[in-house]
């Protein structure tokens, strides 16, 4: 099938396999535990299958990972060793399309714990059988997808979440209430940056053979065929454009987080970046990406966001000391510039406070500083655990893909960016498509042909 005829027919592909009966009947009273599919649970995994055995209203019925050997070094060190055998005797699958047929009636919802570029088949094929579904972040690999699994899981009606951690802690709703408050003034700038650097500087080479215990084909997904290499299997494929999203698509889901919600952000209207040389194979190591945005909080209306990685760093912030922002332990941070007052704060969502800390001291004994009026989440910094309780109290958890979707999509804008330094890229959100720049339109979408196997099919009624 060639890629025109496959999106158009997946316009329309989760309203022809979804029925909202199936999905009804999947809600749980209030007083059971459902059953959760842990799909890749020797990586990133393993922190999902802890989460799970904690909480009180899920329990794990299904383990899924294409590498045997993975999931060998995950639990053994010795604090991860009580999970292992926690999960003793529960099912094991290395085909989350087996798992799914197998274990229907047992699974309630499922855990997409992979490589970027098999969320979107796992996530369509889990609400295709009627799954809640939690994803790791980004969200997708690309903008497409992660609009097709939002119109997929808004259509079925089922509890979805993005494993993003700091959108359940308190740092974006402190900020939001501070600014509401008047603190900072008008948003002029945000600053953010990484130390994570990922990309390649040469294609990865073919290594054989494939480890036993690696299923490399499954590994693949809908990836197109390629010789296995450990040069990217199991750790390096987020800098490898086929599988990952750069460094802005591994941490921009964490960072930006706070200043996104806190301001209700949305998506930029221009975007331009400087970035090392991006192969048609390979994200850039390193990166600076500037985002312009209309918003209500911005000075005139308009916000700046600048985000770096690679190690590069802004060369001064305004009421941020040189000194700090050369501080080598400083390799991860936040800063929000206001007309009024500069704040910073851990990119978990913690630690918020005033750069001039005379002024938070001198508001805080004047009785300024406001109350939390924003609901906190039950679950701080444990998003399984608040989805699971989501899914038996009938609740969408907050960063469910109608807000993780376009979220994602802006983390990977800049990376997009980043394929064209130097171009004030024009983003027109309702086309899904940079006005100037028609080249970079077909990275809004997989440049490669999706292997359809991999993909659902209607189900078994």
């Amino acid at each position: 099938m060639d890629r025109r005829k496959f999106f158009k027919n997946s316009a329309v592909f989760g309203s022809a396999l979804i029925l909202p009966s199936l999905l009804r009947a999947k809600i749980r009273g209030a007083n059971s535990r459902i059953g959760v599919a842990i799909v890749g649970w020797g990586g990133q995994g393993r922190y999902t299958v802890r989460s799970i055995l904690e909480s009180a209203d899920a329990r794990i019925v299904a383990l899924c990972d294409v590498d045997e050997n993975r999931v060998a070094q995950s639990y053994t060190p010795e604090w991860a060793k009580p999970w292992l055998e926690s999960v003793k005797g529960i099912p094991r699958f290395s085909d989350y399309r087996i798992m799914l047929d197998k274990m229907d009636k047992d699974i309630d919802a499922v855990a997409v714990c992979t490589p970027d570029h098999v969320h979107y088949p796992i996530c369509a094929w889990a609400m295709a059988k009627g799954k809640h579904v939690f994803c790791e972040k980004p969200l997708t690999r690309t903008i497409w997808e992660s609009r097709e699994i939002r119109r997929m899981a808004e259509e079925a009606g089922v509890c979805t979440q993005m494993g993003n951690q700091v959108h359940t802690n308190d740092g974006w709703r402190t900020i939001r209430e501070w600014c509401d408050a008047g603190i900072m003034g008008q948003i002029e700038d945000i600053y953010a940056w990484t130390d994570r650097s990922w990309g390649f500087d040469t294609p990865p080479q073919p290594t054989l053979p494939v480890p036993k215990g690696l299923d490399f084909n499954l590994w693949l997904n809908i990836a197109s065929q390629r010789p296995y290499s450990k040069d990217f299997v199991p750790y390096h494929w987020r800098g490898l454009r086929d599988f990952g999203s750069g460094s802005a698509g591994d941490m921009a889901c964490h960072f930006l987080d706070n200043p996104y919600s806190a301001f209700n952000l949305g998506l930029p209207y221009k975007i331009v970046s400087d970035a090392l040389p991006c192969k048609d194979f390979s994200w850039p190591k390193a990166a600076s990406i500037d985002m312009f945005f209309k918003n209500k909080y911005g000075k005139d209306g308009e916000i700046r966001l600048h985000w770096y990685d690679g190690r590069r760093r802004p060369p001064e912030i305004k009421g941020v000391p040189e000194s700090e922002l050369k501080d080598p332990k400083n390799d991860n941070a936040i800063y929000i510039v206001g007309t009024k007052q500069t704040m910073t704060l851990i990119y978990t969502g913690s630690g918020v406070k005033l750069m001039n800390r005379d002024a938070q001291i001198e508001l805080k004994k004047a009785g300024k500083i406001p109350p939390k009026t924003i609901p906190r989440n039950k679950f701080p910094y444990k998003p399984q655990i608040d989805c699971a309780n989501a899914c038996v109290e009938g609740r969408m958890p907050e960063s469910n893909f109608s807000y993780a979707a376009p979220f994602t999509e802006l983390a990977l804008l800049g990376m997009i960016s980043c394929i064209h330094p130097g171009v004030e890229l024009l983003y027109d959100p309702n086309t899904m498509s940079f006005k100037n720049c028609p080249d970079a339109n077909k990275f809004t979408r997989s440049l490669y042909d999706y292997r359809m196997e991999f993909l659902p099919s209607a189900p078994k009624i």
